[in-house]
């Protein structure tokens, strides 16, 4: 059986990864792109490079190697234009935390960043267009490129030419799977995020799903701010790249508090701990940015230590969570799937992300630059990631559930009286001692079970206690409580103080405990009663449950003893009849 669940799980998975593979082969392929009305252009000869007054020509731009570019270095890149068959004609690029100016023959015709430097201001990256004349052909274009940032970017961008709306339509497409991840990650962690009052409203205070949704909205932010798509909805371009900034810095601090509110991990106290450094560590970084102190650029690689570390961490807790689930299946086998899915998603997550934060070190610091490089991993493994969350969250639930139904079974075996059904002694005095409001309490002593016993045996006098108590339930159909106290004694909790709806009560009760003797030959139910509410006049202050159960328990015993007596009554007359049926016919 188990080998059969394993090989429909690994199915199922298998299925769900190529499922997952296939739309994203979709989203990615060029086959779908939109036709252009011209050619592009992608100026990669002819061009000459001046930076730190070293003047090349290199083969092709993109292999221009200028290093680091920090402040103070101005890279020039000079080149003459051929004449295109395209009308108009726009150049594009990106920039990173510098200023952009384009010359064509010596006299501007674009200028980008000169305010911001005038405010102390960060950078932002940038998306360039620049519309050339019409009498371009021949003429030296002249782009001059000036960091305002030490560290500021490497490599060069592409340089496009082309008609704007070709360029913009490629740029949208070329990021399309992006685009397409990014959207549905923001969306669907709005999405939890809304939710999430709702479910909390409803009694569940798992607030890791909030944080599901924190990370989700984060994780496409970032990705939308990285690839330059927020472009496309605003030209605000120094609000885009602070929130790719913030985004990023915000996630570890997200995931370490879902760790902690998940508590599917060694050391969760840890992992809040982390997550309350880190957030502070995001904070204040913002406010040093938007005060102008310290430019939030300039923290990014202590980010990148402090996530690596922090990710070997959690990988580390992760795995020994499972290691104990396995080295104590019996204790932990009902979270074992939904830590599973966690483990899953954040290897996959992680590996990703490292694999990205590597290859842009490599790339920025030895290789081609930065304005190369691209976060496909990253992409791909969140929207992996948020896949493994939502399943955690779902295995999370279940496991719940079973284990709340799990611990109502065990309370009902725990407050059940077993020949009844009915709550026992334990589960009475425990309301008892909760109950509070409007109530009213009966106390109920059944009859003739020990005559039961005595006459019939002790099965017929279980029977007769299992019976009754069908009585109790049938009568009193309101009842917050139907107890037995032990024995013969049982008590029954209306929550309500209403002297109608409880005569109501009370004579269906009488009337099913005579229909019931209608059907029997020696078993009597017979019952003496006492009752008592929340504001009886024998009180003069306010009464406690148990005041009120005692007062019920008293004039219970009043009409035990007449009950008592009555029989008494009937068992002398019965003798007397006796005892002059035997004298008369000895007389005879």
């Amino acid at each position: 059986m188990k080998t059969k669940r394993r090989i429909r799980t690994i199915l199922l998975t298998l299925c769900a990864v190529l499922i997952m593979g296939l739309a994203i082969a979709f989203l990615g392929a060029d086959s779908f792109k939109s036709p252009m009305n011209y050619d592009l252009v992608q100026l990669e000869d002819g061009w000459t490079v001046t930076h730190a007054d070293k003047t090349y020509t290199p083969e092709q731009l993109s292999l221009a190697d200028i290093g680091i570019a920090n402040i103070g270095d101005v890279i020039t890149l000079t080149r003459t234009l051929d004449k295109y068959d395209i009308d108009p004609v726009t150049i594009h690029f990106r920039s990173i935390l510098s200023t952009v100016d384009v010359l064509l023959d010596g006299e501007p015709i674009y200028s980008y960043g000169w305010d911001y430097v005038e405010k102390k201001q960060m950078l932002p990256k940038k998306q360039h267009f620049v519309l050339l004349p019409k009498d371009y052909p021949g003429k030296e274009l002249t782009i001059i490129i000036t960091p305002q940032e030490n560290k500021a970017f490497s490599g060069i961008s592409p340089i496009i030419l082309g008609y704007i709306e070709d360029i913009a339509r490629d740029i949208s497409q070329s990021n399309r799977l992006a685009l397409f991840i990014a959207v549905f990650l923001v969306m669907f962690g709005y999405m939890m995020i809304v939710i999430s009052p709702i479910l909390m409203y409803r009694g569940n205070h798992d607030l890791s799903i909030t944080f599901s949704g924190v990370i989700s909205v984060l994780l496409g932010l970032y990705i939308l701010c990285f690839n330059d798509l927020f472009w496309l909805f605003t030209e605000n371009a120094a609000f885009y790249t602070f929130l790719e900034y913030i985004t990023l810095f915000l996630l570890p601090a997200s995931i370490l508090l879902f760790l902690y509110t998940a508590r599917q991990i060694n050391g969760h106290l840890i992992a809040m701990i982390l997550g309350i450094i880190n957030f502070g560590f995001a904070i204040t970084t913002a406010i040093l940015h938007l005060t102008n102190t310290i430019h939030i650029c300039h923290f990014v690689t202590t980010l990148h230590v402090i996530a690596l570390t922090e990710g070997i961490f959690v990988i580390s807790s992760l795995g020994g969570s499972v290691y104990k689930r396995y080295r104590y299946p019996d204790e932990f086998r009902s979270k074992s799937m939904s830590t599973n899915m966690l483990l899953l998603g954040l290897l996959l997550f992680l590996g990703c992300s490292v694999i990205d934060i590597v290859k842009f070190n490599i790339k920025k610091y030895f290789s081609s630059g930065e304005m190369n490089t691209n976060i496909n991993f990253l992409t791909v493994g969140a929207l992996l990631f948020m896949m493994c969350l939502v399943l955690n969250y779902f295995f999370h639930c279940i496991e719940y559930i079973n284990e709340s139904n799990m611990k109502q079974q065990l309370e009902g075996l725990a407050y059940t009286d077993s020949l009844t059904s009915l709550a026992n002694r334990s589960r009475c005095e425990l309301t008892l001692a909760e109950l509070s409001g409007d109530y009213t309490i009966i106390s109920i002593d059944l009859d003739y079970l020990k005559y039961t016993n005595d006459n019939f045996g002790h099965l017929e006098g279980d029977r007769l206690i299992s019976d009754f108590a069908d009585i109790l339930s049938n009568s009193f159909t309101d009842a917050s409580l139907l107890g037995r106290m032990g024995g013969d004694e049982f008590i029954v909790v209306l929550p309500y103080v209403n002297d109608e709806r409880l005569q109501r009560d009370i004579s269906c009760f009488d009337d099913l405990m005579k229909h019931k003797n209608s059907k029997e030959t020696h078993l009597k139910f017979s019952a003496s009663y006492g009752y008592a509410d929340s504001h009886d006049e024998k009180f003069y202050h306010t009464a406690t449950a148990q005041d009120v159960y005692l007062l019920a328990d008293a004039r219970m015993y009043q009409m035990k003893n007449t009950h008592h007596k009555q029989s008494l009554g009937r068992l002398y007359d019965d003798l007397l009849k006796h005892a002059d049926k035997e004298g008369g016919s000895n007389e005879k």
